[in-house]
């Protein structure tokens, strides 16, 4: 084709070089001389990948934006709202409960005051110096009688006035040190008869505190569980008073109960339950034990905490110091025990503070409610108190008792 040479031509004759060149202009042309086609426009490359990408995370971004609709645990739910108001309620407990604890320091401070008191009066244990150890103690116990009281007034307008038949069934519990009148108790529930019961919490507290300061600790859950079993029957059968001390009649049954509920292991406590006073019972296994044997009040409120029906009321037991150093040291002779009346004073001061810190650490009323009655008054039949005494027992006719 390029040199123009017709292929149909007959061979051994060659056109004349003028027809040649007239028929490479006629019917011939070169390739390279004939027009070019035009390629269809495209877009470029680049271009293309990038709407691709962009198409693509359109559609991610919708979908996304429907599985974030479309599934519930990704939105906020009322769940997560109340989990936000306990976690601010669990920051004001925690607040709270350290200011507590800072109270507690300064009760322990004084006790110890109180503690160093009674060591300067073992030179003359008659002087009037273990008395006022004594008095000084049982005026502390007062004053914090005083403000669980007032801590009720932190969180409500008007003071909580305890009255007769509120629709609760009354635990009672008697709060004193050693001679401070127990017995006097004692004699005034077994008169009351049948409308006043010994409660199964008392004995199964006390194992409990003896799980402590006799370190069987392995029983301890076991007798929290029982006791918070006996709090919710005792609660359903109403129309009574529980003794949670002084009455006694359920130790036994406590011991049973808590060993079948811990095979193969030792009671905490083998002996009888006693008073419950602070301290209580003699020194076992030695004289020197007596000094830890202290009850725990704040057992019996977490058993009975959220206990529908049921409302604890701790009579903080008081009396003159004179008195009760005579009581223990003279009349009963408790003293000889642990080695003579500045001894047992001392042991005394111990469980006076103790009690005091106790009691800064029971919740306000109405769920606890902490009287302070003077033994003195009741023995002396004073009308104000045994009408006091009326309401705190539940028992109408407490004041003919």
């Amino acid at each position: 084709l390029e040199t123009g040479v017709r292929l149909d031509a007959a061979p051994g004759h060659a056109p004349p070089r003028s027809a040649i060149h007239a028929a490479q202009a006629t019917r011939y042309t070169p390739l390279r001389s004939l027009p070019a086609k035009k390629r269809p426009v495209t877009a470029a490359p680049g271009m293309a990948r990038r709407t691709i990408l962009a198409v693509a995370a359109g559609l991610l971004l919708l979908l996304g934006a429907a599985h974030v609709y479309l599934h519930p645990t990704l939105q906020p739910t009322a769940h997560e709202d109340d989990t936000i108001a306990r976690l601010e309620k669990l920051h004001q407990a925690l607040a709270e409960k350290t200011s507590m604890q800072e109270k507690t320091l300064a009760s322990y401070k004084a006790t110890t005051l109180a503690a160093q008191d009674a060591m300067k009066a073992q030179a003359n244990p008659t002087t009037s110096r273990i008395e006022e150890a004594v008095a000084a103690r049982l005026a502390a116990i007062q004053r914090e009688a005083d403000l669980h009281a007032e801590a009720h007034q932190e969180h409500h307008e008007d003071p909580y006035i305890l009255q007769k038949h509120n629709g609760h069934i009354p635990f009672v519990f008697v709060a004193g040190l050693e001679g401070t009148g127990h017995h006097w108790w004692k004699a005034f529930w077994e008169q009351c008869g049948s409308k006043a019961r010994p409660s199964l919490l008392g004995p199964l507290a006390w194992q409990r505190a003896a799980a402590v300061f006799n370190a069987k600790m392995a029983l301890d859950l076991p007798a929290s569980k029982l006791m918070t079993e006996a709090a919710r029957a005792e609660t359903n059968t109403g129309g009574t008073v529980y003794a949670l001390n002084t009455l006694g009649g359920r130790n036994d049954e406590a011991m049973r109960l808590l060993k079948a509920s811990a095979p193969g292991q030792q009671l905490p406590w083998g002996e009888g339950e006693g008073m419950g006073s602070y301290p209580n019972w003699w020194g076992t296994p030695t004289p020197d034990h007596k000094a830890l044997q202290m009850p725990d009040l704040t057992y019996m409120a977490d058993a009975l905490r959220g206990v529908q029906g049921a409302q604890l009321r701790i009579v903080l037991l008081t009396r003159e110091a004179s008195q009760i150093v005579r009581s223990v040291c003279d009349k009963r002779n408790f003293a000889k025990s642990v080695g003579g009346c500045a001894a047992e004073v001392q042991i005394l001061s111990l469980g006076a503070g103790i009690l005091s810190t106790q009691l800064e650490a029971l919740p306000p009323p109405p769920s606890v409610i902490c009287e302070h009655v003077r033994f003195g008054k009741l023995q002396a039949g004073d009308a104000e108190t045994l009408e006091r005494l009326s309401v705190l027992s539940g028992i109408d006719d407490a004041a003919r008792v």
